[in-house]
């Protein structure tokens, strides 16, 4: 059951986002008596990005891993995807549609958490705002952060107050622009973080599986990943890994059909650690 907690499995630790630590791990579809039946969110998917509704406050907070994948990732936003969209080749976990399944590490175990537990975590903390930043994997990550936040009221800006940021460092437009040097700049120009009102926290690069534009590969998004790793978190930075959450679904999940905007069950596993890790600390 995906409510069962692993017996002598401590909770992750922000050092516990290492590459090549987890996986993905699939779980029989809950009943609708137990989630509600799965319906169309229109406030932040729309019919162009297709997200299963999800209420924090009604549900247990496993139901936001619930999917469609063979509906939640086939946009075109690119030009010639329309002619390709519904001939490519279907794999059988998009074929099979319904998923519901989460992340989780070898040694360690994340915790679901729904509104009353974020709200708490968001009162404790003295948080005002939480802010996401980077370019367009920011607007993947802010259409499941409202989601996953409605119910949850942010406290009043006051000079104690915290703010927290989640900080895409702009992958994948550095892979394709930067060098590795010009990224490195880019990185040493980022000042220290920390003290009571502050945190931040960056998503390393996707598991990508195409090159759409020129130097966007894999072996690249790990690279600067790795770079990003070693140059942020001697100044406080707390990283987020994506890279290994993105790698199973880098094709069946790709939002615009181009293997580098993934979305669905990773973006939910992403954002899964960052509370995880913002209300354990």
């Amino acid at each position: 059951s995906i409510t069962a907690k692993v017996e002598g499995k401590r909770a992750c630790s922000i050092e516990d986002e290492s590459f090549g630590n987890g996986r993905w791990v699939k779980y029989p579809f809950p009943d609708d008596s137990v989630c509600m039946p799965v319906e169309l969110d229109l406030e932040e998917g729309g019919f162009r990005n297709y997200m299963p509704k999800y209420n924090g406050t009604s549900m247990p907070p496993f139901c936001w891993h619930r999917d469609n994948i063979d509906k939640c990732c086939n946009s075109c936003a690119e030009q010639g995807c329309r002619f390709i969209v519904n001939h490519r080749w279907v794999s059988d976990l998009r074929q099979t549609g319904k998923w519901f399944g989460r992340w989780e590490n070898y040694d360690c175990s994340y915790d679901d958490m729904g509104t009353a537990e974020i709200q708490q975590c968001i009162d404790r903390k003295n948080i005002s705002d939480i802010v996401v930043k980077g370019a367009s994997v920011k607007e993947m990550l802010g259409r499941y952060l409202r989601q996953k936040m409605k119910g949850v009221q942010l406290l009043n800006q006051t000079a104690k107050a915290r703010i927290v940021i989640l900080d895409t460092l702009k992958m994948p437009h550095v892979v394709w622009h930067d060098s590795v040097k010009e990224f490195e700049m880019k990185l040493d120009d980022m000042s220290h973080v920390g003290g009571e009102t502050y945190e931040y926290y960056f998503v390393t690069g996707f598991y990508f599986s195409s090159e759409r534009e020129p130097h966007v590969t894999v072996d690249r998004s790990l690279q600067f990943s790795n770079l990003a790793r070693e140059k942020l978190a001697p100044k406080g930075y707390k990283m987020i890994n994506a890279f290994d959450v993105t790698a199973g679904f880098t094709f069946d999940s790709d939002a615009q059909n181009d293997g580098l905007h993934i979305t669905g069950p990773p973006i939910r596993a992403i954002l899964s650690k960052f509370f995880h890790h913002l209300c354990h600390e």
